[in-house]
């Protein structure tokens, strides 16, 4: 009896355990079939929503309008004069050659405006009170010294600054420098502005000589030294009531009459090419001997 229970015992444990060894090769697949599908979703596990690709906003460089700027002064603007054979230096006979019609009327004239750039006249060359002291002034220089008539103070005030511009030149020479014409015309026009910007201890020449050892050249060499030339060497401050006695001011109206005379000097240039090409013209319609 005891061997017929011990029997049927070792048929229950081999059968138990075919029946665990086929389980467990169902689970350990690594390479299950293509037909196996998936596991489906149930409804309590939402299906994961495909995301849209968003465009990131570009990166622009736009200050929003509450944003402070930040504000720069305002540089006085001018336009450079090339530095080229063009403008060499001119001999002081041929600067004033011409009287009232010479480059040194036309060219300070237009800065004072009494002139436009080709050397015709404007209504303030026949007088007009200055703005800044109530003087009338008359011609091409807005001479305010007692003449009789434009032509009259033209003629006065063209010796004066043939005088000066000499000073200027001499200056200049013994420090070692050579103006070409840009700086010829701008520092006889400061001479015809505030003498003493131009001709004193610590004007024009002095201001120069600086600009130059700070590296600036031709435009901005001149217009430095223009608007540093109203300083007063004595007192180290600004000396030009009428112009505002700042930086900001000066510089701008310096720029401003500079520029005048680089469109006079424009203009001159002009003319002399239009003469010459018709004088060559002329020339061209000769016949030549048989």
């Amino acid at each position: 009896m005891k061997k017929i229970v011990s029997l049927m015992m070792s048929v229950i444990v081999l059968t138990l355990s075919g029946a665990r060894s086929t389980q467990a090769q169902g689970l350990l697949n690594f390479n299950p079939k293509a037909s196996q599908s998936a596991p489906k979703l149930s409804k309590a596990q939402p299906a994961p929503i495909a995301q849209k690709a968003t465009n990131k906003p570009a990166i622009t460089f736009q200050v929003p309008e509450n944003d402070p700027v930040a504000v720069t002064p305002v540089q006085p603007v001018f336009r450079p004069v090339e530095n080229d054979d063009r403008l060499v230096a001119m001999a002081p006979d041929e600067l004033f050659d011409g009287g009232s019609n010479s480059l040194v009327a036309r060219a300070v004239g237009s800065a004072e405006g009494t002139r436009t750039p080709d050397g015709n006249k404007t209504w303030a060359y026949y007088g007009h009170t200055d703005p800044g002291n109530g003087v009338w002034n008359m011609g091409s220089f807005s001479y305010q010294h007692g003449a009789g008539s434009p032509d009259e103070a033209d003629r006065r005030q063209l010796s004066r600054l043939r005088g000066q511009y000499n000073m200027i030149e001499q200056s200049a020479r013994s420090v070692g420098l050579r103006l070409g014409l840009e700086e010829q015309l701008n520092g006889i026009d400061l001479a015809n502005q505030a003498p003493l910007a131009a001709l004193e201890r610590g004007g024009y020449v002095d201001r120069l000589r600086e600009a130059y050892a700070q590296g600036l050249r031709g435009s901005e060499a001149v217009l430095q030294a223009r608007t540093y030339s109203y300083i007063n060497p004595r007192t180290n401050q600004w000396d030009a009531p009428g112009l505002g006695n700042n930086f900001h001011s000066i510089s701008r109206d310096q720029a401003r009459r500079q520029n005048a005379i680089y469109d006079a000097i424009q203009n001159h240039q002009q003319q002399i090419a239009r003469s010459r090409s018709q004088d060559n013209s002329k020339l061209s319609q000769i016949p030549e001997n048989p």
